[in-house]
């Protein structure tokens, strides 16, 4: 309690410092524009509101609840005016903003510039449908918070008595279009799913994924859809439908079937089949799919001899690094130091490497046949000309 005690003195003082400086009145504004909040409820109602709603996430976190369990409780809570009143419309766009703030943990700027609106629109048939307008901050959630989002509508316009989207077979041709037009002439996706992934999607899901033109480029085939404002790429579109509900399509569809959404039809697009009660791992070469010239591949899909993954925690890994052993970045002619932004096979699909110099070490064969396990970086160093193959890369250590 007194280091946490210390931290909150700590914080007062620097804060009372910044305002005080800003109260000089050199900057353009006279305070400081971020207020302390103490937890996450606050946060979040200081960054996407309702007012009150902060009471009612705390209470929600007393009962023992998840992250995912308050989001969709507060949701539900929102869209059907248990909390706020308004038009279904306001309703639902509070209740997605506000739950995507809960999972974010009201430190990202998903929720309000991710989100840039929420709409609700007619079918042919007559019927309406909730559209959630995304924008490129989305993908600062990560993708399981992304495909999250479309769900929370989805969950959001039960509550509200809207319509699921329904749309035309012109109108799925040209979501293929433009994913594949943002991939290769936009920017680069870090899991891009097969045509036939990215159609299935679209036809299925009951909320319309969509988005403001955020790119120059056009597409040049499915142009001028009556429900589509622009022939220009949405660039929040391809986010979400790739790396967040193609990709994360496993826990997603966990998630959903725990909160009562029928989202069964992702089982067609899950990589990872059950089969015999027992999980097959398969090879999974999309972490090659986008190899640049000029840049090595150390490790085919599970082949022997890579990196064996093993799971842990060292002082130089977090949520985006791994470790290796500094002997193997030697061996590979010092191509890897630390911060190498590296693609890997599972799991995850983007890295940073840093060393650690206790996990197994690498394995090498010398030209002159003996068979060696390199144990230290400088071992390594003296090692490379004799080197004639190496066996085995060690180990790449990942936080669980």
């Amino acid at each position: 309690m007194d280091y946490f005690e210390g931290l909150r003195k700590e914080l007062d003082r620097a804060y009372s410092i910044a305002q005080e400086a800003r109260r000089q009145g050199m900057d353009p504004v006279g305070e400081v524009e971020i207020p302390i909040a103490k937890d996450v409820a606050a946060r979040v109602e200081g960054l996407v509101g309702p007012r009150g709603i902060a009471s009612v996430i705390r209470e929600l976190e007393q009962s023992g609840l998840s992250r995912p369990e308050i989001a969709f409780s507060v949701a539900e809570k929102l869209a059907s005016g248990e909390i706020i009143q308004g038009d279904k419309r306001t309703l639902i766009e509070q209740a997605v903003r506000t739950s995507v703030g809960i999972l974010t943990e009201g430190v990202l700027v998903a929720p309000t510039e991710g989100i840039a609106d929420v709409q609700i629109n007619e079918n042919p048939d007559g019927t309406n449908y909730v559209s959630v307008l995304f924008a490129g901050p989305i993908r600062s959630a990560g993708g399981t918070v992304a495909a999250l989002s479309v769900a929370l509508a989805d969950y959001a316009r039960r509550k509200a008595g809207i319509g699921d989207y329904r749309p035309t077979e012109t109108e799925v041709a040209r979501y293929v279009e433009e994913v594949n037009v943002y991939e290769h002439r936009c920017v680069h996706l870090q899991y891009k799913p097969p045509d036939e992934h990215v159609a299935h999607i679209v036809r299925n899901c009951p909320v319309c994924i969509d988005g403001d033109p955020t790119e120059e480029v056009e597409v040049s085939v499915h142009r001028d859809v009556e429900r589509i404002k622009s022939n220009r790429i949405r660039g929040g579109v391809p986010l979400v439908v790739c790396e967040g509900i193609a990709a994360k399509a496993p826990k997603v569809l966990k998630l959903t079937k725990k909160f009562g959404l029928d989202w069964e039809w992702l089982q067609e697009i899950i990589k990872v089949k059950k089969k015999a009660d027992k999980v097959e791992i398969k090879p999974d070469f999309s972490y090659l799919e986008g190899l640049v010239a000029g840049r090595p591949v150390f490790s085919y899909p599970m082949a022997k001899g890579g990196f064996r993954l093993r799971y842990g925690r060292s002082r130089t890994n977090g949520i985006m690094a791994r470790n290796v052993h500094p002997a193997t970045m030697f061996l590979l002619d010092s191509f890897v130091a630390n911060g190498t932004h590296v693609k890997v096979e599972r799991p995850g699909k983007g890295a940073i490497l840093t060393s650690c110099d206790t996990l197994e070490p690498p394995v090498v064969r010398l030209k002159d046949g003996s068979v060696v396990r390199v144990r230290t970086s400088d071992q390594a160093e003296s090692l490379l000309d004799e080197l004639e193959k190496i066996l085995f890369l060690g180990d790449m250590l990942v936080t669980y």
